[in-house]
């Protein structure tokens, strides 16, 4: 005797209700001619329950797709695991199969759908068609995808572009979109390791390579000759049969070839010497391409404290023959440029400003917002949940908070308190309250009261904290992370902008600074390139603070031939002296920097 399932009762049960209320008795046979779905699937669960495996097994698989269409993927999978696969032919086994791990996909249970695939024994995978063999690679990279593996999803996709013949043009250029967005996330250092594993595939090769051509160090017009080279190599590749979206958006566009440059910055007041800086910065990475042929173009300075409006620059940039703008450094002379609309011009500025998007306008500046979003993705990587931040009362101080907070809870984090301090304040006290050590404290003293006597006590901060951000200049870090630890958060992992490091090496007064974790321009953390070993020669500010200005003009000089190409993809980059740089769809520079850590005092790279 075959006894139905407890769900096979429920769905019976509640059915046969209905079905009484219409005068329809539970023990008739319900046509598929019903209407109604509920119906329907109590119908085929009744003759399931009297049938033949295989019988039982179709019929069942057909219930789970109409509970499927009605959004009821949890009964579905339920009914569907009730099914002895043993006794099936392979090619039930697939449809079974596959219909659980669809289940498990629609509610995004990424291993649930790994472990149902995996069910299906080799033998029977082996004997299904190409087509069906396709359709479970497309299922485990999805499994892949929601389980957060980018590797594995990445090898599935690339072992999916090799078989063809199974999808439209329209799909394959989707599969190859999807390969070179994990291909272009994946650190080059990971990306080189995969290129020279000794067992790649024709294909797995010929994707790590086209990634690695693309992934240009220091200049896009390099990158088209190596795309050039590839496309030599890889004649029969999928993706030179259908290059990614974002591969042709970036070798399609134009470089910016600027004949007369006009640099618009302040020659006096308090941004005197910044300016100056970049200035220094710039022309000495214009002297050099000057020198190796790359340019010959004329070079103007117009002051940004004497031109002070939108109409008067383009006015006299027009008449002098200017055909690319770089600055200007206030930032409120940059907000008056965005709100004079499309520039006639092209225009880098050197600072940022919030407001709409204009043709021909491309920020670029040292934004703190850009290392804190970083310090948001890097907590979110590691693991860290709950946070507390803790930055300085000013402008810059308070946009790294603001920017942190955002982005780690668009991550999905819970920001458990925000704190600001400034030269005047009791870290303690503060810490103490972040920390909740002070109620720990309080406690005690009322507990010494009622009993009369003091108790044996050990203060202890809050327990729900998995990392701290930090926003601070080196001086003031230096007693923040000590007062940390007198608080018992020694081991909470802090991460902290770039403001923490002097960028000399200093370890006996940064010390207090270890284990904080914290992001570096490569103009500080990298091996110096030979505008900065030059500019060394000449200045011995090069390692300070004030050298980073320094390495935004020469970046300022880097950037705008390939303005362009930047701004038609998000995934296009060069590596700058002030960061990775890419473009945002509001053609804003994002600076993608090095991450750092204090080991006894000195700076050390973290990956």
């Amino acid at each position: 005797m075959t006894f139905p399932s407890r769900l096979s009762l429920v769905l019976t049960a509640s059915v046969a209700l209905f079905l009484s209320g219409c005068g329809v008795q539970p023990g008739n046979t319900v046509t598929q001619t019903s209407t109604d779905p509920m119906q329907q699937v109590a119908a085929l669960i009744q003759q399931a329950e009297v049938a033949a495996p295989i019988k039982r097994a179709q019929l069942k698989a057909q219930a789970a797709r109409i509970l499927i269409s009605q959004n009821r993927q949890a009964e579905a999978s339920k009914l569907l695991d009730e099914i002895d696969m043993q006794l099936l032919t392979p090619a039930l086994q697939f449809e079974i199969s596959e219909l659980k791990a669809r289940t498990a996909l629609a509610q995004q249970d990424g291993q649930r759908a790994l472990r149902y695939l995996q069910q299906l024994p080799a033998t029977t995978t082996n004997s299904l068609p190409p087509a069906q063999q396709y359709r479970i690679g497309e299922m485990q990279a999805d499994a892949y995808r929601y389980q957060q593996n980018d590797y594995f999803e990445l090898q599935q996709l690339i072992q999916l572009s090799g078989l063809s013949g199974y999808r439209s043009a329209d799909k394959t250029k989707a599969l190859h979109n999807r390969i070179w967005m994990l291909l272009t996330q994946m650190p080059i250092e990971q990306l080189t390791q995969l290129s020279q594993q000794v067992d790649n595939s024709y294909y797995q090769q010929g994707w790590y390579e086209l990634a690695l051509s693309a992934d240009n160090v220091r200049d896009l017009s390099q990158q088209n000759t190596q795309l050039q080279q590839w496309e030599t190599l890889w004649q029969s590749h999928p993706a030179q049969q259908i290059p990614p979206d974002a591969l042709l958006t970036i070798t399609a566009a134009d470089t910016l070839n600027a004949e007369h440059i006009a640099l618009f910055l302040p020659m006096s007041g308090n941004l005197k010497k910044p300016a100056e800086a970049i200035i220094t910065g710039f022309m000495t990475a214009h002297y050099n391409a000057v020198e190796a042929g790359k340019t010959t173009a004329k070079v103007t300075f117009l002051d940004s404290t004497k031109i002070t409006t939108a109409e008067q620059l383009y006015q006299l940039a027009t008449e002098r023959h200017i055909d690319l703008i770089i600055g200007p450094l206030q930032k409120e002379l940059v907000e008056s440029l965005i709100n004079y609309g499309p520039a006639p011009i092209p225009t880098l500025t050197l600072n940022t400003a919030p407001g709409q998007q204009q043709g021909n306008i491309y920020q670029f500046g040292l934004a703190i917002e850009d290392e804190a979003t970083q310090a948001a993705d890097r907590a979110w990587q590691d693991q860290k949940r709950q946070v507390l931040i803790y930055t300085a009362d000013t402008d810059w101080g308070d946009r790294a908070a603001n920017a942190f907070a955002q982005r780690f809870t668009e991550l999905g984090g819970t920001v458990l308190d925000s704190l600001r301090y400034n030269n005047n304040s009791s870290y303690s006290e503060q810490i103490a309250g972040l920390l909740n050590t002070d109620d720990s404290s309080l406690r005690n003293t009322q507990l010494t009261r009622v009993i009369g006597q003091r108790p044996h006590f050990e203060s202890r901060r809050r327990q729900d904290v998995d990392a701290i951000f930090l926003s601070a200049l080196p001086q003031s870090a230096r007693q923040i992370k000590p007062t940390l630890a007198f608080h018992y958060a020694g081991n909470v992992p802090v991460y902290a902008t770039s403001h923490i490091y002097t960028g000399s090496a200093s370890a006996i007064e940064d010390q207090d600074l270890n284990d904080i974790r914290f992001v570096s321009t490569p103009w500080l953390s990298s091996p110096p390139s030979t505008a900065h070993l030059q500019l060394a020669q000449l200045r011995d500010d090069t390692d300070s603070r004030f050298g980073r200005l320094y390495a935004l003009g020469i970046d300022a000089f880097s950037l705008f031939p390939y303005l362009a190409q930047l701004s038609a993809s998000t995934s296009a980059k060069i590596e700058g002296e002030t960061g990775s740089l890419s473009m945002s769809e509001h053609n804003q520079i994002l600076r993608t920097l090095n991450w750092a850590i204090f080991k006894q005092g000195l700076a050390q790279p973290l990956d």
